[in-house]
Formats: structure tokens, C-alpha cells, sequence
């Protein structure tokens, strides 16, 4: 018993590191395997940062004293919460004046629309003459002008009365406070600094050369030191770095998002199927990969393939490609499986 296992691993040695001879012809005794069961998919990666789309200084709109700054740096405050409160005063007083000239146009209205109601009966009547209702008119229509502009004003007024209160517009953290308490803010003068915290992105710079695999791929994460966020591609900017030869690639989170300014790398999984560099030959000047056609070995060239490196391959997933015996093996030469269980 121990004789016949003996001589049975015998011959398989002999099968697997001579070539035997088979209708008249050299074959090698060789191992297989389908490019779907060997294939390795490479993760790639690139530098990446979150940034927010909305990063703002708050500037004051009027001209005012500083009465109340709301928020401390840190603070997360939502949509519509108070930043700043500026003295109204004066534009208060301004909003009253314009309110008092509308009602004193309003009752000088009503007395020209009058005057002119009597006129006409009078004019029908011919104890008025034309020249007269066309005066009336005219002092009426130049009231209704004065009102209109009046009604500007106050919508003026009330604009200003609305800056004189300063809301955050989106939900944001405080990164800075700019100015004090009882400081005379002119227009322009910045306030506080705010953050969105929702609405972020991740802009990753990735080798040109890349930039495919990333539109292809099928799982992309970024990671920081803290965690790791599935994220969905967005957008590649259409222009290449001259000096890095990198792209912009814009990514959103698809569920929980990392800090804004949180500094990680984007990686993500190449779709294309590789071959690892130890099934590489090099038959002249090509580099390529023996695959099994019938019994014969055919070298398939891979343009672009280097030795020692783990290379792409464009091949039908049932293709079944030579793993050992392959650097003996010459175009069209026999081979022989060499499969042992």
C-alpha cells in the first residue's frame, strides 16, 4: 500500500516538472484557474478633505451700534437663531417719520379727491372751467406720486429695522467671533464667523490616470482617523492640476458625514480585475498571461503590463488562465492539467 501512494506522488512529481510526450508532440503538465476565481481587485486611495459649502463671515448690512452678540465660538446654532442684535434706534425713528408723511398725504388725498369730485359736477354744470378740473387732477396725481415714493421709504425703513437683528441662515457651527459688544459696525463690517455643518462634501485630488476607476467604482469611502463614511461620487471637475496632475473629485456622504475640515484619503475599489504579477512571462518584447485554449497554451500580451507589478486584464471571467508551469510554456505548446484536489 505504502509502495503504490509512493509511486503514485512519484509520477505526479514527474507529471508536473517534466514535459511528457503525448501524440508525438512536447506537452506540459500545468495548473489552471478562471480569471473570475483568481482575479484581485486593487483598493486605490488619494487625499481627501471635507469641506462645507457654506463657510461665511456675517457682516452687518446697516450702520449701528453692537448691542448683543448672541453666540460663542463652538456653538452649533440652527436656521434662523439670533447671531447679532444692532441698536435700531434710529431707523425706528426713521419707520415713524415715514409712517407720519404717509398719513398727512393720505388726508391731503382725500381733500384732493374731493376738490376734484366737486369740480367735475361743477365743470358738467359749465360753472368751472377745464383748465381748473385738469389742475385738480393733476394736484391729485402728484399726491398719489408723493405717497408712492413715501411707501418706498418705509419699505426702506423696515428693511433696515429687520438688519438691525442678524439670524444665522442655515444651521451652522460658530468659528469665530469678529467683533464687541458697544463697537460701531458700519456697512460691511464683519460680525461673526459660521460653518454649515449639513451641507458638506468631500473634494479628493486624484491622479488623472485614475480618475476612470473612481467613475467605475462601485464602493468609495473616506477615512479619517476617526471613522470610515461611505460616500457617492458627485463630480469630477473637468480640468487637470498643471503642476500635480491631478483632478478635483467631489463626493457627498451617503449616511453619516464626518466634522467639516476633517483631513483623511478617499479610497475606493477598482472594478477591473487584475492578475497578480506572478503569472507574468515575458515571451520577447511583451509582457502577458498563458491562457488555456483547448489544450494549448496561447500567450495573451497585456499592452502596458510590468514585471513585479499586479496588472489589469480585459478577459471573459470563465477564461482560464495557466498559474503554474506557465514559464516554460511557449505559444501553441500542448499542455497537460495538473489539478490535484
Amino acid at each position: 500500500m505504502i509502495k503504490t501512494l509512493s509511486a503514485r506522488v512519484l509520477l505526479t512529481a514527474l507529471l508536473f516538472i517534466f514535459p511528457l510526450v503525448s501524440s508525438g508532440q512536447n506537452a506540459v503538465a500545468v495548473k489552471t484557474a478562471r480569471v473570475k476565481d483568481l482575479a484581485v481587485y486593487l483598493w486605490k486611495s488619494a487625499p481627501a478633505t471635507v469641506v462645507s459649502l457654506n463657510d461665511t463671515s456675517v457682516a452687518a448690512q446697516i450702520k449701528a451700534r453692537i448691542d448683543e452678540i448672541s453666540v460663542r465660538v463652538g456653538e452649533v446654532v440652527e436656521a434662523g437663531s439670533v447671531l447679532v442684535r444692532l441698536d435700531c434706534t434710529d431707523y425706528r425713528t426713521a419707520e415713524q417719520q415715514v409712517e407720519a408723511e404717509i398719513g398727512a398725504l393720505d388726508a391731503r388725498i382725500r381733500l384732493a379727491e374731493r376738490r376734484l369730485e366737486r369740480t367735475r359736477k361743477l365743470e358738467q354744470q359749465r360753472t368751472a372751467s377745464e383748465e381748473l378740473l385738469d389742475q385738480r387732477e393733476a394736484e391729485l396725481a402728484v399726491l398719489h406720486a408723493q405717497r408712492r415714493g413715501a411707501m418706498s421709504q418705509l419699505e426702506n425703513a423696515q428693511t433696515n429695522i429687520s438688519r438691525c437683528t442678524i439670524r444665522s441662515p442655515y444651521r451652522a457651527v460658530v468659528t469665530a467671533r469678529l467683533a464687541a459688544v458697544g463697537e460701531f459696525a458700519d456697512m460691511g463690517t464683519r460680525l461673526v464667523e459660521i460653518m454649515d455643518i449639513e451641507q458638506l462634501e468631500i473634494s479628493a485630488q486624484v491622479p488623472a490616470l485614475d480618475v476612470e476607476t473612481v467613475e467605475l467604482a462601485e464602493e468609495i469611502y473616506f477615512e479619517d482617523t476617526a471613522s470610515r463614511y461611505a460616500v457617492t461620487l458627485r463630480t469630477v471637475t473637468p480640468a487637470v492640476n498643471t503642476q500635480t496632475r491631478n483632478r478635483e473629485v467631489r463626493l457627498v456622504f451617503s449616511n453619516e458625514a464626518a466634522l467639516p475640515g476633517a483631513a483623511g484619503k478617499l479610497t475606493w475599489r477598482d472594478s477591473q480585475p487584475h492578475v497578480s504579477a506572478k503569472l507574468l512571462v515575458r515571451r520577447g518584447n511583451d509582457f502577458g498571461i498563458f491562457i488555456n485554449n483547448t489544450g494549448k497554451a496561447r500567450f495573451h500580451v497585456i499592452p502596458g503590463a510590468q514585471q513585479g507589478r499586479t496588472t489589469p486584464v480585459d478577459l471573459p471571467p470563465d477564461t482560464v488562465v495557466i498559474t503554474e508551469g506557465h514559464y516554460r510554456l511557449e505559444d501553441g505548446q500542448p499542455v497537460i492539467l495538473y489539478n490535484p484536489r
